[in-house]
């Protein structure tokens, strides 16, 4: 029996930059799926959400073994515990306090507490090839997602021996990967996070017991033991590119707060989120937001177009059943970048589906655009008149700061054919860049035109790949 002489400890304290939503695997009252809470009803970060996490991160990184002998395995009558433990993570409240055990009626009325209690509801619809919602087998939804900025404490600890220094190192070093988010949804921008503060230290307890016994079981009290280390998120393997509206653009979906007494029926979508200064958590209310589904939907569909072109594959020269294979997300690009579900394979039986390799995230617009109410009215294709009962009116944005996009492909070496697939994506964000692809609600109408004038950052681990470089005006 091997003495497990070490325990490695890390403490940190992280900001969510987009919502996240752990679900709770049932439907709410309102809403087709809602987040775990706690005792208080307050959102909550398993431990096992966080392990799943991490383990399915380290073992893309080092290997099975390697993951399997840190965070345990059962086979059969073979298996191990794990040498890996997380705690669960505890929200913050407005002071940066953890909200540990049952918490009195006055703690909950703190503002970023009750907004944690009450996060907005998000709507979804599923968009076909043709450009159009599909709202077969339920491709309209919503979720009840808990708000960015909010800040939870969590603790990992491995139980080891002096040889799993190098392993201790690995876990600390993958926490910093892009591909790391919190919950579900991962790949329509939720989860992501970086780290406010990280507390860590290894102790030899055959000579450093009594201070291993100083650090405190709660995460509500602080460490005097641990020390300060930093880690940042790994963002210089993204895909960078700055795009600027050229006109009117919205994402539809929000509701009008301009008080001009004219009430759009069609608005930017808002959120709220939590801003954090030295004085503590502030909840910030309708801000505009920009949903990385309704980016990553575009470029989806972009993607598909170019990656037919690139192989050859023309619509005048397939039947129905080819067209189906080739479009929308039966593409092969689409299926590679952005994931499918398990589904029958006709030669090997039931294939396994994988998750989306691209990652966004929800960009939150700090300084908003000037808007304008805009009327409009349907008109009758055989008369040429107005159609009755359908005028309408939306606020769209009037053109804006700069907006700042940012990729992340993971499990590069895993693409299928991946010079052309990820050229077709080359292609769909160059069509972007210059004004040749509309993102956001109203694009019949002449909205969500963007352009650049700078060149997009296309990291050297793709254009060995790819064989190419990125687009510039």
């Amino acid at each position: 029996m091997i003495l497990k002489t070490h325990r490695y400890v890390l403490r940190a304290v992280i900001e969510f930059v987009t919502p996240f939503l752990i679900g709770a695997g049932r439907e709410g009252e309102i809403s087709d799926s809602i987040f775990v809470s706690d005792a208080n009803r307050l959102p909550a970060l398993p431990g096992s959400s966080i392990a799943g996490a991490v383990r399915s991160a380290f073992r893309a990184a080092y290997g099975q073994e390697e993951e399997r002998r840190l965070f345990g395995f059962q086979e059969k009558q073979d298996g191990a515990g794990a040498m890996v433990s997380v705690s669960w993570g505890c929200i913050l409240d407005s002071k940066g306090l953890p909200v540990e055990g049952i918490a009195d009626a006055k703690r909950l009325q703190d503002p970023v507490l009750l907004n944690a209690r009450r996060p907005l509801i998000r709507d979804h619809v599923r968009i076909n090839h043709r450009g159009a919602s599909d709202a077969a087998e339920h491709g309209k939804f919503d979720e009840q997602a808990v708000s960015a900025g909010h800040r939870f404490i969590f603790e990992i600890e491995l139980t080891g021996t002096e040889e799993d220094d190098a392993s201790w190192d690995k876990l600390q070093r993958l926490l910093a990967e892009p591909s790391i988010r919190f919950g579900g949804k991962t790949r329509r921008g939720f989860g992501d996070f970086r780290f406010v503060q990280v507390m860590s230290r290894r102790f030899d307890l055959r000579r450093e017991f009594d201070e291993y016994k100083k650090h405190p079981v709660s995460l509500a009290e602080p460490s005097g033991v641990l020390k300060r280390v930093e880690i940042e998120r790994e963002t210089s393997r993204n895909i960078l590119l700055t795009v600027k509206p050229l006109g009117y653009w919205m994402y539809g979906g929000g509701y009008d707060i301009k008080a001009d007494g004219k009430e759009a029926d069609m608005a930017p979508f808002r959120d709220s989120r939590i801003v954090w200064t030295e004085s503590g958590g502030k909840v910030s209310d309708s801000i505009a937001v920009i949903p990385a589904t309704a980016i990553k939907g575009a470029i989806a569909h972009r993607v598909a177009f170019h990656y037919n072109a690139l192989k050859a594959v023309f619509a005048d020269q397939l039947d129905v059943d080819e067209l189906k294979n080739n479009c929308g997300e039966n593409n092969l690009a689409v299926r590679e970048l952005f994931g499918y579900c398990a589904g029958e394979d006709n030669e090997q039986g039931k294939e396994s589906g994988h998750r989306g390799r691209v990652l966004l995230d929800d960009i939150f617009l700090t300084d908003e655009p000037s808007s304008q109410l805009v009327h409009h009215v349907g008109i009758d294709r055989f008369t040429g008149g107005a159609r009755d009962s359908v005028l309408f009116s939306e606020r769209p944005f009037w053109k804006g700061e700069s907006i700042a996009l940012s990729l992340a492909i993971t499990d590069i070496q895993g693409i299928k054919d991946a010079p052309h697939v990820l050229e077709a994506l080359r292609l769909s964000l160059c069509d972007l860049a210059e004004g040749r692809l509309q993102i956001g609600a109203g694009s019949g109408r002449g909205l969500g035109y963007f352009q650049t004038d700078e060149k997009i950052h296309w990291p050297e681990e793709l254009s060995a790949i790819t064989e190419g470089t990125a687009c510039q005006i």
